[in-house]
């Protein structure tokens, strides 16, 4: 019906999505960042206008929750004209040998499992046949706007359990967490994973015929396990727990039978049969040694290195000094999952009470998922996935307890007359909570009172102002993007090199991205830069060492954190001992 897309609520949400494409082409070309300002403000005023008026249709919530979502996927992954540096370069490659190649080699043990998986190399392989697009733009384009369907899944699913308002802030509380648009866009693997994780959730929520929901439950488990390792890997033993968690739970509370349990022991036998036969038998065990090996490391250190931030991921974030609106975001963080805590345990109390709308099989994976989050944070080497991976993923299941969870206090504080005020004064100030949480997220006010931590898609002038080069600052502007320099040189190298020598450039994801996903260069030539040189090889300097002379090292006490120093002498003693043998102004290769 055009009335239904003809009127201000409808046209006013439809602006967003273009104000993050038109803003980010002003990043991209002009240096301006107006428009995407506006973009954040205006997402910010949606939670206002839901949570203290009505004039939004409750219908159009599904609506709303996609707009933002996508528009604060596309002020990332539009940013610059190459894919981001995450993951995705691996996957950027990986799919470019499928593509090249005419056929997946599933017995290829190379690239660290990327080819273990079928979203890296069948997937993406189909994306680009069927739309023509260069590789590049399916990482920008074609994968975000997968991502941002997923919140519209997880609205619905919140929606059987909360009122529309507070299902709505649920979602938004998810999309606005920054992992989901600045990290799993461009993490496809775990990606492609979590739309089939939020198709099984829907199959558990919504009432269907058990033939059809064993049929669904099979195909979607399949389809997870094939697309990553790690969330496949996670999910196993979610549901081991989840059969462990609902025969114990029977045994507490006989009068508690729910359908949808039926047949959980028998669907989680056939997840971890495949699950293991899969890893073991496709591409020479890669993966599946690789989860051996850190349950050995965590079995041996487990009790020596509990708690200690040197070894965890999660502890280290947790602990670790930031500028006064990092602290600020940290202990809102800290606040929300406080909120998340108590809405488990009054959703768990309600459950035993037989007075909640949420089925034990829910409890049971949001249980599991808490202990993962202080897994991550206690258990030395267990957050090997990026602990803000593991948050992000937690939250499919923990975002309503938050809403719950605040409800539930201010009650309480009326209760005990601390504070006159009801429920629905209560949603109204957590939409205010969350919209200063999203400024504060996207580093918005930041950028408006000119502190650090920065966003590099909001204050590339600030990051880069050579009057006060701050090296953290700089090299964490270059350390997440792809320049222009950098993949020219790196295609240049790959066009001339002809005794594919040993390159010397940077460990992890950064210093390679530009040479694997467009020169074409496999991982194994490429090494660390702080290496000393063997006669032979090739030096190859990105932009930010030759315009800033600013380096990193991957600090492994630091729980994998880069550490940006001033790489002059570096620079200087590397040129020095080397022949220039290539130089675009931003880009240097150097031969030894």
């Amino acid at each position: 019906n055009l009335k239904d897309i003809l009127n201000s609520q409808v046209l006013f949400l439809s602006l967003i999505p273009f104000m993050a494409i038109f803003g980010t082409y002003l990043v991209n070309y002009y240096h301006n960042n107006i428009l995407l300002m506006m973009m954040i403000v205006v997402i910010a005023l949606v939670a206002l206008i839901i949570g203290f008026t009505n004039w939004i249709d409750k219908k159009y919530y599904p609506y709303a929750i996609w707009v933002m979502a996508i528009a604060l996927i596309f002020h990332v992954s539009l940013f610059t004209n190459y894919i981001p540096i995450q993951d995705v370069y691996g996957e950027f490659y990986t799919t470019y040998l499928t593509i090249t190649n005419g056929t997946w080699t599933w017995n290829n043990d190379l690239y660290l499992g990327y080819n273990s998986v079928l979203s890296d190399t069948i997937l993406s392989s189909f994306a680009y046949c069927i739309t023509k697009l260069q590789i590049t733009w399916i990482y920008k384009i074609i994968f975000p706007i997968y991502a941002s369907f997923i919140p519209i899944g997880l609205y619905h699913i919140y929606s059987k359990y909360l009122s529309k308002k507070s299902s709505f802030l649920a979602s938004y509380l998810f999309i606005i967490i920054s992992p989901f648009y600045k990290l799993i866009p461009f993490l496809t693997k775990q990606l492609t994973a979590e739309i089939f994780l939020l198709l099984i959730l829907m199959v558990l929520t919504f009432k269907l015929h058990n033939f059809k929901k064993i049929i669904l439950f099979v195909v979607f488990g399949m389809s997870l396990i094939v697309s990553h390792y790690g969330t496949s890997y996670l999910v196993m033993f979610m549901f081991l727990f989840t059969a462990i968690f609902l025969k114990i739970f029977e045994v507490i509370k006989e009068k508690i039978k729910n359908k949808s349990t039926n047949g959980v022991i028998g669907f989680t036998l056939i997840y971890v049969v495949f699950t293991l036969g899969w890893y073991i038998y496709i591409s020479n065990s890669v993966s599946f040694a690789s989860l051996v090996g850190i349950g050995n490391t965590i079995a041996h250190t487990i009790f020596t290195e509990f708690l200690n931030p040197e070894y965890s991921r999660g502890a280290y974030n947790l602990t670790r000094q930031l500028p006064l609106l990092g602290q600020l975001l940290k202990y809102m963080y800290l606040s929300i999952s406080g909120l998340i805590f108590v809405g488990y345990l009054k959703t768990l109390f309600d459950i035993l009470k037989s007075k909640s709308k949420f089925s034990p099989i829910y409890l049971a994976f949001s249980t599991y998922w808490l202990g993962i989050l202080g897994a991550a944070v206690a258990v030395p080497f267990f957050a090997v996935m990026n602990p803000y991976r593991l948050y992000h993923l937690a939250f499919f299941t923990l975002a309503p307890f938050s809403i719950i969870g605040a409800i539930f206090v201010f009650n309480l504080l009326k209760k005990f007359r601390i504070i006159v005020i009801d429920c629905n004064k209560a949603v109204k100030f957590l939409a205010v909570f969350l919209m200063f949480f999203m400024l504060l997220n996207t580093y918005f006010i930041n950028e408006m009172v000119n502190q650090p931590s920065y966003s590099r898609y909001l204050s590339e002038n600030a990051m880069l102002n050579q009057k006060y080069i701050d090296i953290n600052e700089t090299g964490k502007f270059y350390s997440g993007i792809i320049t222009t320099y950098d993949t020219v040189g790196a295609k240049w190298l790959s066009k001339y090199d002809e005794k594919n020598n040993i390159i010397y450039s940077g460990s992890w994801a950064f210093g390679n991205a530009p040479l694997v996903a467009y020169g074409g260069i496999p991982l194994h030539r490429v090494k660390d830069l702080t290496m000393t040189p063997v006669n032979g090889s090739y030096i190859y300097f990105m932009e930010l060492l030759v315009k800033y002379k600013v380096w990193y090292y991957l600090d492994p006490l630091a729980a994998k954190c880069l550490i940006y120093y001033n790489a002059t002498f570096h620079y200087d003693n590397l040129t020095k001992k080397c022949s220039k043998i290539y130089d675009n102004g931003g880009s240097q290769i150097l031969l030894s």
